[in-house]
């Protein structure tokens, strides 16, 4: 597929309608630079925009994609293009054309069902909400798996008689601003997929910032803007299909929330940080200085080593007994793999013996006590 032909055809479609890049934009409801890398051929649109270009335009997404509208000549091969190169869930695409959004996301749990059973610890949900003296949110979900996540934060009370005309909802990660979505009134209802490694607007690793630090700005017509502080909880992982009873688990979202559950090891060693719920430990070594960190809303214990050269860390959930362990030499990710502490089975990467017997004779054993 020819990138920049595909963006040189999308320009071409704009500019007959007589749009800029921000009319366009907005009728897609993502910033302008999105548009621009299009036409740029920097990156292909994913299904879902491909599907309102489809419409906006009034051609198929085949002929987008070839990058040229139908004629005699080319017919048959654009009949032959195929989509699966976009997105390898080719039903999801086929519901989205034929279901209305409802529909679609009762596909969508019912399709995670099925990975459930087949995937051990692969699917995370979460609730969502928050309420201020303006605003509140009360049925948000967050579904996570390896290779997609899902947001929907539903509908949006206000107890004001402002016109909405403007949502955000974004992260904090590392002290940047990361945008999920930015649209009209009625954004907070829509269902948001993020496919990772393609076209993201996060990565997995950005999930544990996500959770930890998501907010909601709403911008009214007066111009004036209001700001929530989300409360994201754990309410499912498939790493339990069923108890030794046969029932469902419960969910231990109330456990993530307390202090009343954590390791003696780090209450008696850790300082408390309550701003950023977490508790601390730090202390310099010959070659390295260690950053020991316990996030209590979410149940996860993190060990940095900071070397000269590089950085290493271990991410350890409590909850799930997954070790995630990556090193970090000139702001790139290596070495990284994820371990199942439980089973005691790799779920990802080339995991390291070495590397985990440190971590468990430096860590898991206090921390387990």
């Amino acid at each position: 597929m020819d990138k920049e032909k595909v963006g040189k055809f999308i320009y071409e479609l704009r500019k007959e309608k007589g749009w800029t890049q921000d009319d366009l934009a907005q009728k897609l409801v993502v910033d302008r630079t999105i548009v621009s890398k299009w036409e740029r051929g920097l990156y292909i649109p994913n299904p879902e925009f491909l599907l309102k270009l489809q419409e906006l335009f009034g051609i198929s997404v085949n002929e987008i994609l070839f990058g040229e509208r139908r004629n005699t000549v080319n017919e048959k091969k654009i009949d032959t293009l195929p989509i699966e190169i976009l997105n390898t869930n080719k039903k999801i695409i086929k519901r989205i054309l034929t279901f209305s959004s409802i529909i679609i996301t009762l596909l969508i749990f019912s399709f995670l069902s099925y990975y459930f059973i087949s995937n051990y610890n692969s699917i995370n949900v979460y609730r969502v909400f928050g309420e201020n003296n303006d605003f509140s949110i009360n049925d948000g979900i967050i579904i996570v798996s390896r290779e997609k996540s899902y947001i929907k934060l539903g509908k949006l009370k206000l107890s004001n008689e402002s016109n909405l005309i403007k949502t955000r909802l974004y992260f904090i990660n590392n002290g940047k601003e990361r945008d999920i979505f930015v649209g009209g009134e009625n954004t907070t209802e829509s269902l948001f997929v993020n496919t990772f490694n393609y076209n993201e607007l996060f990565t997995y690793k950005d999930i544990k910032y996500l959770i930890n630090e998501l907010f909601l700005e709403l911008t009214l017509e007066d111009g004036e803007k209001q700001l929530l502080k989300l409360e994201v909880e754990k309410d499912f992982a498939n790493n339990n299909i069923f108890n030794e009873n046969g029932v469902p688990p419960v969910s231990n979202s109330t456990n993530l929330d307390s202090k009343n559950n954590i390791p003696e090891y780090i209450k008696k060693n850790f300082l408390l940080n309550d701003k950023d719920e977490e508790y601390y430990y730090e202390k310099e070594f010959k070659d390295y200085k260690e950053i020991q960190k316990y996030l209590y809303h979410a149940n996860l214990f993190i060990v940095s080593r900071n070397y000269e050269s590089y950085e290493e860390c271990f991410e350890y959930s409590i909850t799930d007994k997954l070790l995630t362990y990556y090193q970090i030499k000139n702001d790139n990710i290596e070495n990284n793999f994820v371990y199942n502490l439980l089973s005691n089975n790799c779920e990802v990467g080339d995991c390291n013996k070495k590397i985990i017997d440190i971590f468990t004779e430096n860590y898991f054993n206090n921390i387990s006590k």
